[in-house]
């Protein structure tokens, strides 16, 4: 387990609706954490978040850890895939981590897993769920997923 930095502290929460996120930085990479549900009604903040990270010089790997996303659609996995472009061509790798679930099952229905999952507890032996960045399994309250439409499915 890669130790986080600045004494396992992350940055506060951006609450966009139904979403979560913040970001910290772990063994040299950017780690940006989402929770909640990924959808049309938070596409618009997902971009300007993953375009500031994908143009920014902040690390050569950016790790996107949805291990507390209860839900994503197609148009939130394009925005994703249009990041992990824009940080191919700033000379970044872009990778996504703690796929579960329902976004597991979108990743793998649209062929994306080969290209941006960096593992998922389905084909990580030993079932372990949450990401290699510490999402899932560890719960703190600034973290909880936020209910929404989604949630109960």
């Amino acid at each position: 387990m890669p130790k986080k930095s600045d004494a396992n502290v992350r940055a506060p929460l951006s609450r966009w609706g139904r979403c979560n996120s913040s970001q910290a930085h772990v063994d040299g990479a950017l780690v940006v954490y989402l929770a909640g549900e990924l959808d049309l009604s938070t596409a618009q903040q997902l971009r300007r978040r993953l375009m500031a990270v994908a143009e920014s010089n902040t690390a050569a790997t950016i790790v996107l850890d949805l291990s507390d996303v209860s839900f994503i659609d197609a148009h939130s996995c394009g925005l994703i895939v249009n990041a992990w472009s824009v940080a191919k061509s700033h000379g970044r790798r872009l990778r996504v981590d703690g796929l579960r679930g329902i976004p597991a099952r979108v990743f793998r229905l649209l062929g994306l897993e080969p290209v941006l999952a960096w593992r998922t507890p389905e084909t990580h032996q030993g079932g372990i769920i949450g990401g290699r960045y510490g999402g899932g399994g560890q719960r703190p309250a600034e973290r909880r997923s936020v209910g929404g439409t989604h949630a109960a499915r």
